[in-house]
């Protein structure tokens, strides 16, 4: 039977349009890899119709890394392993966090297409920015990359704090419950930080990844966190964010500075309990 949801959190749907192709998220081909096996990795930007697969080349990844017991792990092995499809290779029992980071990317769009944009992500620096200074009749103007992580579990260990873990993105989404343990009824508290510190007014779109019709959003409170599980159910998620800062003197003459940031997870775990 397909989930109905309610969308009581903040506003629903996230609604298609240009900016959409800079959402950019990890999926992992399962979240429950076995120990010592390559595990292949998907790249998507987009959603709905708008959704593509995100070209891995060497010039775009600054940082490919896994965070799990044996500490952060570089998973880069030579320029080559970085063009066409990525993959890692997670030698021990636990969770592990695989992160991605990209390079900065330009983009310009016409002032109502910019103002759409920044409404539909919620991106509050540029909407306050735009209103305070007169300039939505002007072209958007950014410089933005990307953050992603992914949560995967080999195997089933004792005990692991892997999921709270803050790994020093510029950008972070990290769950306040371990996902993998997760039951439906209990609280699921997100939190976002922008350079360490915990974000105020971010706005999460919350997908699911095997049925991307249902999906909400929610809006993070004065301490940057947020909990979902009003209508989060078991399965695969994706949860994402956008955050901005204006700033003087940056490249191609941009007006902000945008990060990206995601996180996907698995609610169900491979565990007995």
């Amino acid at each position: 039977m397909r989930r109905m949801i309610s969308l009581s959190l903040f506003a629903a749907a996230v609604t298609a349009g240009a900016a959409n192709a800079h959402d950019f998220w990890v999926q992992p081909e399962t979240f429950v890899p076995e120990e010592s096996v390559e595990l292949r990795l998907s790249f998507f930007v987009g959603h709905g119709s708008d959704k593509s697969d995100w070209p891995v080349r060497p010039h775009r990844i600054v940082g490919f890394q896994s965070f799990g017991s044996d500490g952060l792990q570089n998973q880069v092995r030579g320029a080559e392993s970085l063009t066409g499809e990525l993959s890692v290779m997670l030698e021990n029992v636990g969770q592990h966090l695989i992160l991605v980071e990209t390079t900065n990317s330009f983009s310009e769009l016409v002032a109502g297409e910019f103002n759409d944009y920044a409404e539909e992500e919620g991106i509050r620096p540029i909407i306050l920015d735009r209103a305070a200074n007169r300039t939505e009749d002007r072209p958007g103007k950014e410089l933005y990359s990307r953050r992603g992580k992914a949560l995967v579990q080999v195997g089933c260990p004792e005990m692991s704090d892997v999921w709270s873990k803050e790994l020093g993105l510029t950008l972070e989404v990290i769950p306040g419950a371990d996902p993998v343990e997760w039951d439906e009824g209990d609280a699921m508290l997100i939190k976002v930080h922008y350079h360490g510190a915990p974000v105020s007014g971010a706005t999460l779109h919350i997908t699911d990844l095997d049925d991307e019709t249902v999906h909400f959003s929610a809006e993070t409170d004065a301490e940057g966190k947020v909990d979902i599980s009003a209508s989060l159910t078991e399965g695969r998620w994706l949860v994402h964010t956008v955050w901005a800062e204006a700033a003087a003197g940056l490249l191609e003459d941009a007006d902000y500075q945008t990060i990206f940031s995601s996180l996907t997870f698995d609610t169900q775990s491979p565990c007995p309990s």
